[in-house]
């Protein structure tokens, strides 16, 4: 499994999205706290612990970007970079909520989804795509029971921590 969780890594992108998420206040407003891995997280509020996210897309760049903007938002997420890789992961992990590409090499976000929900029930999948061609692939997990929420790429950073938080 391909798995990235070293927050160290400096990431080939535009350092601004990330000064501008490690600067604000953790989730509920709550101060954030320094974790052992070196990410800033919100305090915990009583037992309560951040909502864990699996990553997926076969886009190494985007998948550890969202992981590090969602992590420095206070949530625990890790990256993955095939649907494979996110179901060899599950035995030891499963997320809360799942953010995946829907059109990737060998297993589809849609195939993928359908596979963490089998093993993760309870486990919200959100698929997101810059092609406006996947609506086939959603409507046939519908039709099968899968009722997985769909968003447009580009997603702005903000907007994308308001509607996981919703």
């Amino acid at each position: 499994m391909t798995q990235h969780t070293d927050q160290s890594r400096q990431l080939p992108f535009a350092p601004w999205v990330i000064s501008a998420w490690s600067e604000q206040s953790g989730r509920d407003g709550h101060p954030k706290a320094p974790a052992r891995d070196g990410v800033a997280r919100p305090a915990p509020a009583g037992s309560s612990e951040p909502t864990r996210i699996l990553v997926i897309d076969d886009e190494k760049l985007i998948a550890d970007t969202l992981a590090r903007i969602l992590n420095l938002s206070g949530f625990a997420a890790s990256a993955v970079y095939s649907g494979d890789d996110a179901l060899a992961a599950l035995p030891k992990f499963c997320p809360e909520i799942v953010l995946s590409d829907v059109r990737m090499p060998g297993r589809s976000g849609v195939e993928t989804g359908i596979l963490i929900r089998k093993h993760c029930p309870q486990t919200r999948v959100v698929l997101f795509s810059g092609q406006a061609n996947v609506g086939e692939l959603i409507d046939q997990a519908m039709r099968d029971g899968y009722g997985f929420e769909l968003w447009s790429k580009p997603l702005h950073p903000r907007e994308l921590i308001k509607r996981l938080r919703a």
